[in-house]
């Protein structure tokens, strides 16, 4: 699952490389979401197209840095309509 990085994070915890366009965009629109691990409340935002998902994540990623909430993590997950 393809994360957005975190520019505060040891290299220890280092972020998987992203998932190609093709692979990543094989959906129906991406959910952006969003997990605390201390309070294990997660959210999700979407679903959105690819390019705005991406803009979504990256500005909760910063404003979540600017709190100092680097343990919370910001995904991008594939979102799939339901089956008819």
């Amino acid at each position: 699952m393809p994360r957005m990085p975190c520019p505060h994070r040891p290299a220890a915890r280092a972020v998987p490389p992203r998932a190609g366009h093709d692979e990543l965009e094989q959906c129906d629109g991406l959910m952006v979401l969003v997990l605390d691990p201390v309070t294990g409340a997660a959210d999700t935002y979407g679903p959105y197209p690819a390019s705005r998902a991406r803009a979504e994540a990256d500005g909760r990623r910063q404003e979540l840095d600017a709190e100092d909430l680097t343990d919370v993590t910001v995904a991008l997950v594939r979102h799939h309509r339901p089956r008819q």
